[in-house]
């Protein structure tokens, strides 16, 4: 039976970052505890993580800017081990479990602050665009941010063709 214990923390998290990139990833996250033998379950543990320690934006905000800034939060927070997300999002593309089980968790994460399916559908589409440019930015995410802005300047010009018609 699995322990109920939360295994990780930012030490050893950001030790794992540093090797991340390296075939005997596999064996260190192991080292960490036992459970990581099976990939799925440390994506588990990293999504709680990220899930405790994770900023929700202000009910106050437009739709659009809850979205911006979840988004940015969310990528914000995920700099500090974006050799790990990297190597998750890799491993994930291998083995749909893995990139079903990651999809469950930003879903999780998206329905903190959002309330209508469609809303959850945008959020999605654009945190799917931006981590793709995310993935190569750098720690000022400025190319991630404009990203998500023309995002929403796309979405805003179909949205006015679909009343106009």
């Amino acid at each position: 039976m699995r322990r109920k214990t939360q295994n990780l923390n930012k030490t050893n998290l950001k030790k794992l970052n540093s090797m991340a990139h390296l075939k005997s990833f596999p064996s260190k996250i192991k080292s960490i505890s036992s459970d990581y033998q099976d990939l799925n379950i440390f994506i588990k543990d990293f999504e709680n993580f990220i899930s405790t320690e994770l900023k929700v934006p202000s009910k106050d905000l437009s739709t659009q800017d809850k979205i911006f800034e979840g988004i940015i939060n969310r990528l914000d927070f995920l700099n500090d081990y974006k050799n790990i997300t990297l190597r998750i999002y890799l491993e994930s593309q291998k083995k749909p479990k893995y990139f079903l089980n990651l999809s469950k968790n930003i879903n999780n994460y998206f329905n903190l602050f959002l309330n209508s399916q469609a809303e959850k559908i945008i959020s999605n589409i654009i945190y799917l665009y931006a981590f793709n440019v995310w993935i190569e930015d750098n720690n000022s995410m400025d190319k991630t941010m404009a990203s998500i802005g023309n995002a929403f300047d796309n979405i805003n010009k179909v949205k006015s063709f679909i009343r106009k018609r």
